[in-house]
């Protein structure tokens, strides 16, 4: 007979679709403006979500409308703005009965609500799910056959509009994880067990997760998760089970969904953060004239520093031996407006007193071990697990720093990761029929020590920043209660001798939050695989900085000026990608723009390393810019350019980026 739902959840229902696209985006422009607006906020929720809205048929949070059917499944996403599903998400089985049953709301506050569905169709299926204030649903779908009843599949179907669903990535908290361009893999992408899976656009997206695969029954695991475009909508598919099996005990599939971006980003954000990596003590002690390196630091630009691990003695302690340091560096950043932030890891040194009677029980299994040749007594560490009581012991230790010290956020280094691990001394790991164990991993825990680290520091510090190093694990339910990323460690392997390139698109995918709801910025050690330049030229035209350390600062202390000169907080953003306005007549060289007022700010990357001469052709329509005669500047010297009618004549040495501003003879009037 065919699915579960039959007929009345096809993929393509057209007068679903036009109701749908009329009222739920008018109720997203609603629930976006609450995100400005303190009314009805009770000062609890972490910034800036707001009270979630729900009812028996809908979920409304932050940004985004979530219209509830038959198991509580969604039948419509609306997220930034426009529809994510081509159809109905649904459990599709064979079944000769229509789904019948009903859901209610049992538990709303707030921060999250629960509901419950009971009914079935051919034997009695009960629903649980629960929905946050960041957009995380957790799903425990629970199906009882009695008496048994005989399948040859199961799966989960989720339906995307083909033009929300271009870019896939996916997270396995390891650097092997594909991101990239749907259309350029092909239209289609299958793999075993992926723990994280997220498809979207450059400005919205869906998100699938699962801790295991534990229930599923598959003779063909190496396809147990599929996405297949299909004309105008993208299928992705969790196939349960793919063969026919006697179903005679219950049977719990757990999962959950989230739709992003979970907050706005911007770049005024980005403006007065600007991070620094690393300092150390040695950043206050002044020179002969008196100068420290932070006067250094804040008369580059930077207005946010990171101290690495050395804050402390051993690597993962979050208390110090240190304290007058560590107190006289918060205040002489602070006497220059400079904010602190300090290092938490993903484990515990093995030598570290605290760890001792404790490794065992709170590290992930099988180990993953961290060895370094500088200090490694103190510093040789294996990874922990969130689900252990490492988690506790890092909530109250992050409290208590900042009861003790006036900080001002904190750096997570892997913090956010939900590890592989079947460690059973703390609850992790499965067994099957045959006595196998399995490895899960511990997103709800690992998504929980985030919220508590979260709500912990803004109890001391409302307005701390929280930064996170993920590299190549862009997962949303552990990341959302943070404010920016950064991204592309997983790289550092390569060298310039490699001439490594990363695909546009896949940079699309992963490096721009703003499709996710974070502030992103590039990570690149020098030459590990882009120089400081060539990082710059990829990064920046996405909008996207590359963070300094304190030896690549003045190359970035330019760019920001130029910026803050020009005003791109409130500018309006013009990506290559959506029609900047910009076009190269050579496809290697993109053009973003900022533009506001008559004049824009051109961000024009070269993205290949042989030298170039090329022209940029402008749009004045599209940058605002009127007839007559126009100025260029370079941004950064401040010296004249030559432009012929709406023309710029460009030469590249290599890849590299030019920051021009063109002015109309408006602007210059004012």
């Amino acid at each position: 007979m065919g699915s579960m739902l039959a007929n009345r959840q096809r993929y393509q229902e057209h007068s679903f679709m036009h109701y749908e696209r009329s009222f739920l985006a008018a109720l997203f422009l609603s629930q976006f403006w609450l995100a400005y607006s303190s009314e009805g906020s009770t000062g609890t929720l972490p910034q800036p979500y707001t009270p979630i809205k729900a009812s028996g048929s809908e979920f409304r949070c932050l940004g985004r409308v979530t219209k509830l059917g038959p198991l509580l499944l969604p039948e419509q996403i609306v997220a930034a703005g426009q529809p994510l599903l081509a159809g109905p998400v649904r459990l599709a089985y064979e079944s000769k009965q229509l789904m019948q049953g009903k859901g209610k709301l049992v538990e709303k506050s707030d921060d999250k609500a629960s509901w419950q569905w009971t009914g079935g169709a051919g034997f009695p299926i009960s629903v649980r799910m629960t929905g946050e204030c960041d957009g995380f649903c957790w799903y425990e779908i629970s199906l009882t056959p009695e008496p048994p009843v005989t399948l040859s599949s199961l799966r989960l179907e989720i339906p995307l509009q083909a033009g929300r669903a271009k870019y896939l990535h996916t997270a396995s908290f390891t650097w092997g994880n594909f991101s990239g361009g749907l259309a350029e893999a092909g239209g289609k992408w299958s793999g075993p067990f992926m723990p994280y899976i997220w498809l979207g656009d450059e400005e919205r997206g869906l998100a699938w997760c699962a801790e295991s695969d534990r229930g599923w029954m598959l003779k063909d695991p190496a396809k147990a998760i599929r996405i297949e475009t299909k004309g105008s909508v993208v299928l992705f598919t969790v196939q349960l089970l793919d063969h026919e099996e006697v179903i005679s005990r219950p049977l719990t599939i757990r999962f959950g969904l989230q739709a992003s971006p979970v907050k706005p980003v911007s770049f005024a954000w980005r403006a007065k953060a600007r991070i620094l990596h690393n300092v150390t003590y040695e950043a206050c002690q002044p020179d002969p004239n008196g100068l420290m390196p932070l006067d250094t630091l804040r008369e580059g630009g930077v207005k946010t520093v990171v101290f690495h691990d050395g804050w402390t003695d051993y690597y993962g302690k979050v208390a110090t031996p240190y304290g007058d340091r560590l107190r006289k560096l918060i205040s002489e950043c602070h006497k220059r407006d400079i904010k602190l932030l300090v290092y938490v890891g993903y484990g515990l040194a093995r030598q570290a007193p605290e760890l001792q009677g404790h490794h065992d029980e709170w590290s992930a299994i099988p180990l993953i071990p961290w060895t370094t040749s500088y200090r490694p007594d103190f510093r040789n560490f294996d990874a922990a697990c969130p689900r252990s009581g490492w988690a506790d012991w890092l909530v109250k230790g992050i409290d208590r720093l900042f009861a003790d010290y006036e900080l001002d956020g904190l750096y997570f280094d892997g913090t956010s990761e939900a590890w592989q691990c079947q460690n059973q001394a703390h609850g992790c790991g499965w067994k099957d029929d045959a006595g196998k164990l399995h490895s899960e991993y511990p997103i709800l825990a690992a998504r929980d020590l985030m919220r508590r680290l979260a709500d912990a520091v803004h109890r001391h510090r409302p307005d701390a920043i929280l930064d996170v190093h993920m590299s190549s694990n862009l997962t949303l339910p552990t990341l959302s209660f943070c404010d920016s990323y950064w991204n592309g460690e997983q790289f550092e392997s390569y060298t310039s001798k490699d001439k490594f390139e990363l695909p546009l698109h896949a940079f699309r995918t992963e490096f721009m939050g703003y499709a996710h709801g974070l502030n992103a910025e590039f990570l690149c050690y020098d030459k590990r695989p882009f120089t400081m330049q060539e990082a710059i030229a990829l990064a920046w035209v996405h909008g996207v900085e590359v963070r300094p350390y304190t030896e690549t600062l003045v190359q970035v202390t330019s760019l920001w000026r130029a910026m803050d000169r020009f005003g791109t907080s409130s500018a309006e953003w013009l990506p290559y990608w959506s029609g900047s306005g910009c076009e190269a007549e050579d496809a290697s060289v993109k053009v973003s723009a900022w533009a506001t007022r008559g004049k824009a700010l051109l961000i024009v990357s070269h993205l290949k390393r042989a030298p170039l001469k090329t022209n940029v052709h402008l749009d004045r329509k599209r940058l605002g810019l009127a007839s007559g005669p126009l100025s260029a500047v370079d941004a950064m010297t401040g010296d004249n350019m030559e432009i012929k009618e709406s023309v710029l004549p460009l030469d590249f040495d290599g890849m590299s980026c030019r920051f021009i501003e063109v002015r109309d003879k408006h602007f210059r009037q004012r």
